[in-house]
């Protein structure tokens, strides 16, 4: 599609080396804000948005969301049992067991072993997160609290996410969630994290992140659908590895007195 697209337009060196990161990273490419294209591509933010009008695009929103048609159709597969099947859920279903697949790379593994040891060692645990990435940090507070660790998932207006995160120190730990666009407090709050020395792990979909930077440990998470619409189905499932990690540690409370409590309270229609 670029290729063919370039062929009418009159592309300067800038222009070229902005084409060939969306080439060669058309999973970056499909995600990324403008800004991070330019980065990547060691040019500045105007020169992405020229070369989108150049390729006859309205601008960099325009051109990304055709290379995230184009992309995902790409890695849309088939099988005999279901050959060239178009349906929403197949598609869906394909597409999140290759999200899954590409998720377990060993470097991913390594990240997701460490941040559970820095879980375990923290005397607390603060989980800042916006929009779907809120999803994933409520599995990830809720459950982790079952097993006894101190954390709280600080989700809501930025000027109550900043509360706790000031409290940090480095006796602590911070985990970040985000998917797809990163908004300025949520950048704002990890670099202020960093600063008073807490360790920081970072869940993102983008191997360029800003928060990137600011991280001990990075999990590197897939986020595509079959429309624009991310997928949060593997950034669970990394939710899930660390959860597993911390449950096979010695440092997990047993559930018991919860269930215990929750028998009290006869909370559970399910009790005899």
């Amino acid at each position: 599609m670029l290729a063919q697209r370039a062929e009418h337009a009159n592309l300067g060196a800038q222009a070229d080396r902005v084409m060939q990161v969306l080439a060669q990273m058309p999973q970056f490419a499909s995600y990324a804000s403008g800004r991070e294209v330019a980065e990547r591509a060691g040019v500045n933010v105007s020169t992405v948005v020229r070369t989108a009008q150049q390729l006859d695009f309205d601008g960099w929103s325009d051109l990304r969301q055709a290379l995230r048609t184009e992309y995902l159709n790409s890695l849309v597969t088939t099988s005999p049992d279901h050959p060239g099947s178009k349906d929403a859920a197949t598609q869906m279903l394909r597409q999140d067991a290759a999200n899954l697949a590409s998720v377990s790379t060993d470097a991913n593994i390594t990240a997701i072993k460490n941040i559970a040891d820095a879980m375990i060692e923290a005397r607390r645990i603060v989980v800042i997160t916006s929009g779907s990435g809120t999803g994933p940090a409520h599995i990830l507070s809720y459950l982790a609290s079952i097993y006894g660790f101190d954390i709280h998932v600080a989700a809501g207006p930025a000027t109550s996410q900043a509360i706790p995160v000031s409290h940090l120190d480095e006796r602590d730990c911070l985990i970040v969630v985000n998917v797809w666009r990163l908004t300025r407090a949520l950048r704002g709050l990890t670099r202020q994290a960093r600063k008073r020395g807490a360790t920081i792990a970072v869940l993102t979909d983008l191997h360029s992140s800003p928060l990137n930077t600011y991280a001990d440990h990075v999990v590197i998470t897939p986020i595509e659908g079959i429309n624009p619409t991310p997928s949060l189905t593997a950034m669970v499932a990394v939710v899930q590895s660390i959860l597993a990690q911390l449950e096979s540690s010695d440092a997990r409370s047993s559930a018991k007195d919860i269930e215990k409590a929750w028998e009290q309270l006869d909370l559970m229609d399910d009790q005899p």
